[in-house]
């Protein structure tokens, strides 16, 4: 028993003794803390990033000379230009359906629901199933004869068929990532303070008044977050358009797996991808800038009313 005794004191010796070197070198500490998260980000963004950038400026030999060819031929086409901006008319038609139909779900689930553990479960249940498995489901549902269409045949209504058409991709998508909006919008609908909302009932605000006052405004986190989340993958995505979508549907995802997988223009399909994600980007800081002061100055103009 001393023998466990006396090596139980020397291992906790030892850790006071690491617990003070580190306090005594602040920037060591940092490192120690900060470097793995950082070293992950380089590992799997970073260099990632600046293969693609340095393989885009080359020619369709990998290895050739510079080029920015590439880049020009891109830009300059109005094929691809109309490609990119069908693929962002959808990715907003997703976001905003996303934003309406998900910020009312997780709503209700704060406010009106005695299980919400129970519909939280269902929430991501979609997600313990294949991505591919649920496109097929869905390619089942709205093809001519599924079950959609069979469903208004015994209703006396006429088929759609909205397999390969637009609706469908939008289907698609929102079934997709509308888990990932609702998770956030609930994240922060739980704390916002309920005596915020009774105090604007108090002074006379309606339902909708105290909803874009008060709550949209204190919930403006959660909103651009969830929003996020649902554009980027959205723009970039390719199996959902191509399985939903067909050929009438075509959006930028489809272009740059196409230059990888069957036209092996690796450089050109880079580029295309560079090009996208300053798009993506410059569209995010825009929208966080000004999501962000639309809500500041809601939230402003309730405090003052």
């Amino acid at each position: 028993m001393a023998g466990r005794s006396d090596a139980g004191s020397a291992i906790g010796d030892r850790i006071d003794a690491i617990t003070a070197y580190f306090r005594s070198r602040p920037r060591l500490r940092t490192l120690v803390v900060a470097g793995p998260p950082y070293a992950v980000l380089v590992l799997f963004f970073a260099i990632p990033l600046l293969v693609m950038l340095v393989v885009s400026f080359q020619t369709s030999e990998i290895g050739g000379p510079w080029t920015l060819s590439n880049y020009t031929n891109f830009l300059t086409s109005e094929t691809y230009l109309t490609v990119v901006w069908q693929t962002l008319v959808i990715s907003l038609q997703v976001t905003a359906i996303i934003a309406v139909v998900g910020y009312a779900l997780a709503y209700s689930i704060v406010r009106f629901s005695r299980r919400t553990t129970l519909l939280l479960l269902l929430v991501i249940l979609p997600f313990w199933t294949s991505y591919i498995i649920r496109m097929y489901a869905w390619i089942n549902i709205l093809q001519s004869d599924g079950v959609l269409d069979s469903t208004l045949n015994l209703f006396g209504l006429p088929a759609v068929g909205l397999l390969y058409s637009q609706p469908a991709v939008l289907i698609g998508f929102t079934y997709v990532w509308l888990p990932l909006a609702i998770l956030p919008f609930y994240a922060s609908l739980t704390n916002l303070d309920p005596d915020l909302i009774e105090a604007s009932k108090d002074l006379g605000a309606g339902p909708i008044r105290t909803f874009t006052s008060v709550t949209l405004p204190m919930t403006k986190n959660g909103v651009i977050t969830g929003l996020i989340l649902t554009f980027i993958p959205t723009f970039g995505s390719f199996i959902t358009p191509r399985l939903l979508g067909g050929t009438n549907n075509i959006m930028i995802g489809m272009v740059i797996e196409n230059q990888f997988k069957s036209a092996f223009n690796w450089p050109f399909g880079a580029a295309i991808g560079m090009v996208i994600s300053v798009v993506v980007v410059a569209l995010l800081i825009l929208a966080t800038r000004f999501g962000g002061g639309l809500f500041g100055q809601r939230s402003q103009g309730g405090a003052e009313a």
